[in-house]
């Protein structure tokens, strides 16, 4: 069965970017367009993996990132941040942001495909791994 990936982001140009890629290598998605929702959605549908923006309306990534590790349902599920928020310099995925103790990695938009196609596969590796 195809792994199912969340995607919060409040810019639908870039969620459909995101479920094309996504659909393209052979990944379900879901959406929520809200820091809120997007919470919600993830205790609701247990996703694979979290696609999620720092700079969303309601409630912020980082914010959202802290509610999903402190929750026993949602703490396992990897999470990896997009954004267009100054200071991040590149798309490259070697940037890392720390909430409450766990890093993630950051990439900037505009995205770059394969090589968050490629984080994406490796967090999904690591996960299927520890679940053995």
């Amino acid at each position: 069965m195809p792994a199912k990936i969340l995607i919060i982001d409040d810019e639908p140009t870039t969620v459909k970017m995101l479920q094309n890629w996504l659909k393209s290598a052979g990944r379900n998605s879901i959406v929520a367009y809200d820091g809120l929702s997007g919470f919600d959605l993830a205790k609701k549908d247990l996703p694979d993996l979290i696609l999620l923006d720092l700079m969303l309306p309601k409630e912020t990534g980082t914010k959202v990132a802290a509610k999903l590790k402190r929750d026993p349902i949602t703490k396992e599920i990897p999470i990896i941040f997009i954004t267009a928020m100054m200071g991040v310099e590149n798309d490259k995925g070697d940037e890392f942001i720390e909430i409450e103790g766990s890093h993630y990695k950051v990439f900037a938009k505009p995205l770059h495909r394969m090589k968050l196609l490629s984080e994406i596969r490796k967090q999904l590796n690591i996960k299927a791994n520890k679940n053995r």
